[in-house]
């Protein structure tokens, strides 16, 4: 995600400066698409790391999405306290020393637990139950404390499920949903879920969360100050739904190859009914959503090529 918001950023505002960190710089090669940003080797964890990346550049915003994934927070929760929320109170503690003023958090959706309506707003309860979203809960009151007590200009997103192309295949996030299924297309031909694939999730395309940072940051950004967005799609579908789309982009994109959908699972629970993640706040500040899941889905695909070559 940070990949292809950098590259929406400097795509559309060519003459911002933008710095990139990593905390494995050293230990790893740079994908090509990173060679026009300048890039940092940082530590969350370590003050004197963050006050190296951040002192004496002219900083103005940083928008922060180093975060431990949903399925190592689970394996290490200690660790997830650590890096999410932790490393979010220490990023935030030195931008303030170096007098940043204006921070974009992203956080997750799953701060609400389980929905106890259909409708979830801003003003929902937060109920998290799993490390991931519990460090993430954590983490945006720390980022509320910075605002309220130092006056630091903070946005957080709380974001839904994001799907789309990234921006090299080395990343490390092809379990989610869309990367999975593109995935399972094209290298075997078939799409196999684990679960009866009834869950339904809200999906936003990478291209309209890059949108929305933009958004804050150069179309309306007298709302990058006190506040909490949700950031979804507006696009309600079930797994299975989205194995039949990604099933379909396949078979036109490849020429009617088909492509078999086999559920694995015999699962017969109660799966809770849809709910509405409503961006209603979020689309109040004048930003509106593109959407563009063909093109996401082929260019996932064009890159999940790479595996079988």
């Amino acid at each position: 995600m940070g990949g292809r918001v950098a590259h929406y950023l400097k795509e559309n505002d060519p003459q911002s400066n933008i710095f990139l960190t990593t905390r494995n710089k050293k230990s790893r090669k740079l994908p090509l698409w990173a060679e026009k940003f300048t890039v940092l080797d940082m530590d969350v964890l370590n003050e004197d790391s963050i006050d190296y990346c951040l002192k004496n550049k002219n900083i103005d915003v940083i928008i922060h999405l180093a975060a431990m994934n949903e399925i190592d927070s689970m394996k290490n929760p200690e660790s997830a306290l650590n890096v999410n929320t932790l490393g979010t109170y220490k990023l935030l503690k030195v931008a303030h020393s170096n007098n940043i003023n204006r921070f974009i958090y992203f956080s997750t959706f799953h701060v609400y637990g389980e929905p106890t309506s259909p409708i979830i707003t801003e003003e929902s309860p937060t109920r998290p139950f799993h490390p991931y979203a519990i460090t993430h809960r954590a983490a945006e009151d720390f980022v509320v404390f910075f605002n309220h007590y130092y006056g630091m200009n903070t946005l957080i997103f709380r974001l839904s499920n994001s799907y789309g192309y990234p921006m090299d295949k080395e990343i490390n996030r092809w379990t989610l949903v869309f990367n999975d299924l593109c995935r399972q297309t094209v290298t075997t031909g078939k799409i196999v879920l684990k679960s009866s694939g009834k869950q339904y999730r809200d999906f936003i395309p990478l291209h309209d969360v890059a949108r929305a940072v933009h958004h804050f940051l150069f179309v309306k950004p007298e709302y990058l100050k006190d506040g909490i967005y949700n950031l979804g799609g507006n696009c309600s579908m079930s797994i299975l739904d989205v194995a039949q789309r990604v099933s379909s982009v396949y078979q036109s994109k490849y020429k009617d190859k088909s492509i078999d959908i086999i559920v694995k699972s015999d699962d017969n629970s109660v799966v809770p009914r849809p709910f509405e993640f409503s961006i209603e706040k979020l689309l109040g500040t004048g930003f509106t959503l593109k959407g563009n899941l063909l093109y996401e889905i082929e260019k996932t695909m064009e890159l999940c090529e790479e595996f079988i070559i």
